[in-house]
Order: structure tokens, then C-alpha cells, then sequence
């Protein structure tokens, strides 16, 4: 279905109402655009005239937005606030002078571990710009544009260098409001509790070192990304079976609490991958940035 876009009022008679609108005055609209007053009441009454209804009315010294104006005023600065975040994305990409490096990660590893790292690890990268995509659980491919990913696999990423950096461990963990809610938690009881579960990484060897059978219970939650599994948990919605890495901030500040002091050890591990081996070379302060990160 083709849009037609030729009824809309132009950008400028829409900066112009929305400034108004913003400003509660014609006057102050126009010394923040470098124009003239009367050529915003210009625009306002096209505006006015083209839909047939009043947008502003004189209260005192401000020109007050009418029901009408308020309505339209809120949508016309989302859609310019829109543009304008279009537009600086796209000069970003268009900047070929200003290095940057595209990142890839799992989801779960760029929420739970190097978000609230950003900083440090922007501090390691200078002056370069930095471009994170992100890739579903335990999937190891990423697009060839790509120069350096942080996977948790196996360490076979196609067309790339890899390097293990780090074991993990698995252990399971809930919310201290979900253990107050369960005061009789315990490994004899755990089956009778609802579970978060994984599609792709089962219980099964935490189960067998705890001497319990491999049971899970009718009404467990299943989710394809352990990113999802410890939402779960954050939010109280039962036990999640959870890596280390991804959860040890939670447990520093008391927002997640470990269970039965029993882990096994990860069927993985994190593994960096480098499209050629001179960005390696190049990175190298972001490779010894993320072994210490993922070391403390």
C-alpha cells in the first residue's frame, strides 16, 4: 500500500508548531529558530487553516495549546525526535574517517556482563567508535562485518581466529523474594518448586552431582536464552540454572541468591574471536581488557 506524503505539512511548519507549542510562545519559537515572529504565526496559521481547527489560544502573555494543538504538538515532537536520531545514526555510519570497531556478543553476555562494564571497556578503546551487535544464545557465527566477537560455545566461529579466555561454572540461583516466598527450600524439595529451564542447556549434570533424580517439574518455565532464564530469577519467578559470569553482579549487590553451594562445570567456555590475526595485534588492549574482566 503506497503512503501518501503530500498532504503533510512541511519540516519547517512543524519545527515552528512544535517550538510553539514547547515554548508557550510565538515569540521565543522564533528567536530559537533565527526567525522572525511573524513568519511562525505564518506557519502556525497554515497550519490552523489546513486542518481546519485552532492549535493555540492567547491565555495572558502565552499562546496555551488547545486540546487539538497538545494532541498534535506530543506526536509531532516524537516523530521530529525521531528524525533527528535517524539522521545522527546515519551521520555516525557516513563518518568513515573515525575508527570503529564492530563487536559482536551473545545477548546475554552484552546484558548481563559488558553492559555494566561499558564504560571501562569504552575507556579501553580511545578514540574508536564502538558498534555492538548481538547474536542469540550459544550461536557463534556472526556477520562479516564484524572484527571482534565474545562468544560462550565451543570456539568455532566460521571465518575467525578464536581464543578461549575463560572457564565457567553453572550453579542455580532465585531471588531472595522467591526463597522468603519458599521457606522450606531444599535439595529434597527442589523438584516441587518451578524451575527456569533452558531449551538447550539442561540440568542434568547439577542434578547427578547432587545425588537427585533427573526430574523436572510439570509446571517449569522453558526459554531459548539463558539472558531470559535470568530475568526469571531477577524478577522471582522460581530457580534458574545459571553461568557464573553472567550473574555475579547479582549476587555482589544481593539482587539474586546462590543455592545449595553445589556447581558444576560449564559444557563451554568464552572464547574471542578476531577477524584476521592484525586485529588481534591491533585490539590487544580490548583482549587483555576482557581476560581481566572476565577473571576478577
Amino acid at each position: 500500500m503506497s503512503v501518501n506524503y503530500r498532504s503533510l505539512p512541511s519540516l519547517q511548519t512543524l519545527k515552528c508548531f512544535e517550538a510553539a507549542a514547547r515554548l508557550g510562545s510565538f515569540s521565543l519559537a522564533a528567536e530559537e529558530l533565527c526567525i522572525t515572529h511573524s513568519a511562525i504565526s505564518h506557519q502556525i496559521r497554515s497550519l490552523e487553516e489546513s486542518i481546519g481547527q485552532a492549535l493555540f489560544q492567547r491565555v495572558g502573555n502565552r499562546m496555551v495549546p488547545t486540546l487539538a494543538g497538545t494532541t498534535l504538538s506530543v506526536e509531532t515532537r516524537r516523530a521530529l525526535d525521531y528524525l533527528s536520531q535517524a539522521y545522527s545514526v546515519a551521520n555516525i555510519a557516513a563518518t568513515a574517517e573515525r575508527d570503529t570497531l564492530v563487536f559482536a556478543t551473545q545477548f546475554a553476555i552484552m546484558e548481563h556482563f559488558l553492559l555494566p562494564r561499558l564504560p571501562q571497556m569504552r575507556d579501553v578503546l580511545g578514540d574508536s567508535a564502538l558498534h555492538c551487535q548481538s547474536v542469540a544464545d550459544l550461536v557463534e557465527q556472526c556477520s562479516d562485518e564484524v572484527e571482534v566477537a565474545l562468544f560462550y560455545g565451543t570456539g568455532e566461529s566460521p571465518g575467525m581466529i578464536t581464543e578461549k579466555v575463560a572457564d565457567e561454572e553453572v550453579f542455580p540461583v532465585c531471588s531472595p523474594r522467591f526463597l522468603e516466598a519458599n521457606p522450606k527450600l531444599s535439595l529434597k524439595t527442589l523438584s516441587n518448586h518451578s524451575l527456569l529451564l533452558h531449551s538447550r542447556v539442561t540440568w542434568n549434570l547439577w542434578l547427578e552431582r547432587a545425588h537427585l533424580p533427573i526430574e523436572y517439574p510439570a509446571d517449569a518455565y522453558l526459554f531459548d536464552d539463558i539472558a531470559l532464564t535470568i530475568r526469571g530469577a531477577l524478577a522471582g519467578h522460581g530457580i534458574a540454572m545459571v553461568r557464573s559470569q553472567l550473574v555475579r553482579d547479582y549476587i555482589a549487590d544481593g539482587r539474586l541468591v546462590r543455592l545449595f553451594d553445589l556447581a558444576v562445570p560449564g559444557v563451554f567456555g568464552y572464547h574471542l574471536a578476531w577477524k584476521t590475526e592484525q586485529t588481534r595485534l591491533r585490539r590487544s588492549s580490548l583482549r587483555d581488557w576482557i581476560f581481566h574482566a572476565l577473571a576478577e
